[in-house]
């Protein structure tokens, strides 16, 4: 039952994902040494490096670097941490909605759906791989602090009082590496959480999609009579998984549309200041000084590079759920086009005041939300990144006239 090969590359992927951070909560029986890698996970990817990551809020350290941390860590682990407890108590629930986009009512029925179908997929394949290429890299840009002289950490510089540095190498590399492992496995399961929910987004839009075909093809009240009742009883399986998939996700991904637009924000400002510094050393420095002192750029400045990928995948992060989620909305519309576009004037008056009757229900649009206050679509999205610009350009304007 929980064979994960059915499933699309990027699902299989999510599946991994949630397997190699033991948080794949099937019924099932797993054997000793999975379970005592699970437990060794928690403990001390999970708990302990969280664990830290807070504590270092309130370690002694620059304003700036203060409010590094908040924004990149005490908020997006939140998010982190809640899609993680919404897949690991709710897993059968997920899996049966996983269950429900390969049953026999969610396939194609000819070659045109088919099609369809298989279009639509392949887009979101590519979505996905662009998605997933820039989180790797954003997660593996943490290396470059290792081109530093001044053993800097990648994320947090306190780890329980430990010394590292030039005298103590071994401890240097050895949390340095905890925390590249610690920040690769947070960054695969932001994104197998995000990655699940555009998917069942995308499978609802493609269930609109069909079945806006399947309404617009009725043509006689003999063919009516025997359609009309499965495609809305389809209708309403379709909102009832939009609805069991936003009661999933919707405090999670609430947390997460609240944070984005300052996390981009404070990205945006770092990269900006590494490019303000490059320009700088063009302006005092002649091409050959650049080209042969590259890496005796402040490594400070040279790190912030990083960010460009971190930006880029925390504005995937929200503009996915964002596009699918509207996509589910404008495909809901355009169901009502299609029964109003079917031959019903022809029918006899009974099927008549039946499409009436159902008109009147998919004049309401589907809509998914974050908690009630934010809604999966685009406009949702320029607000935030609207946010997000208004915001630099004051920290841009206090930082001119500092």
């Amino acid at each position: 039952m929980y064979e994960t090969g059915r499933f699309i590359f990027p699902m299989r992927f999510t599946m991994w994902a949630w397997k190699l951070c033991g948080v794949f909560n099937a019924p099932v029986p797993k054997s000793l040494p999975y379970r005592v890698y699970c437990y060794t996970f928690y403990s001390c990817i999970m708990a302990l490096y969280l664990f830290v990551l807070m504590l270092n809020v309130f370690v002694p350290q620059p304003f700036e670097q203060r409010v590094f941390f908040i924004m990149y860590i005490a908020l997006t682990e939140t998010a982190m941490i809640l899609k993680t407890s919404t897949i690991y108590r709710y897993f059968d629930t997920i899996w049966d909605l996983y269950e429900t986009t390969l049953g026999p009512s969610y396939q194609p029925r000819d070659g045109r759906e088919r099609a369809l179908h298989d279009r639509t997929l392949l887009v979101f394949n590519r979505w996905y791989y662009v998605y997933i290429f820039v989180s790797h890299m954003a997660a593996f840009g943490t290396g470059s602090h290792l081109l530093s002289s001044e053993y800097r950490m990648p994320f947090f510089p306190w780890f329980f009082g430990i010394p590292y540095g030039d005298e103590a190498r071994v401890a240097y590399y050895t949390i340095f590496v905890y925390q590249c492992f610690g920040m690769y496995f947070h960054m695969l399961l932001n994104t197998a959480g995000d990655t699940q929910l555009c998917y069942m987004l995308q499978m609802i839009g493609i269930q609109l999609d069909l079945l806006a075909k399947r309404f617009r093809s009725l043509s006689d009240s003999e063919e009516f009579d025997h359609s009309f009742v499965p495609l809305v009883q389809h209708y309403n399986k379709i909102h009832r998984m939009l609805c069991r998939v936003e009661n999933l996700f919707s405090l999670a991904y609430f947390v997460q549309f609240s944070v984005s637009g300052l996390v981009i924000c404070a990205s945006a400002y770092q990269v900006a200041s590494m490019v303000r510094a490059v320009l700088s050393t063009l302006r005092t420095r002649n091409l050959t000084f650049l080209f042969s002192h590259t890496f005796q750029f402040n490594l400070y400045d040279f790190s912030k590079l990083m960010n460009v990928f971190y930006m880029m995948s925390m504005t995937m992060q929200i503009g996915l759920p964002c596009y699918y989620g509207n996509e589910v909305t404008l495909k809901s519309y355009a169901l009502t086009n299609a029964i109003y576009s079917s031959n019903w004037y022809s029918m006899k008056q009974s099927n008549r005041k039946s499409v009436q009757m159902f008109l009147v229900r998919t004049n309401k649009p589907f809509a998914a939300t974050a908690f009630r206050y934010f809604n999966f679509n685009l406009p949702a999205f320029t607000t935030i990144l609207n946010m997000a610009y208004s915001v630099y350009c004051v920290l841009q304007r206090k930082a001119k006239n500092v």
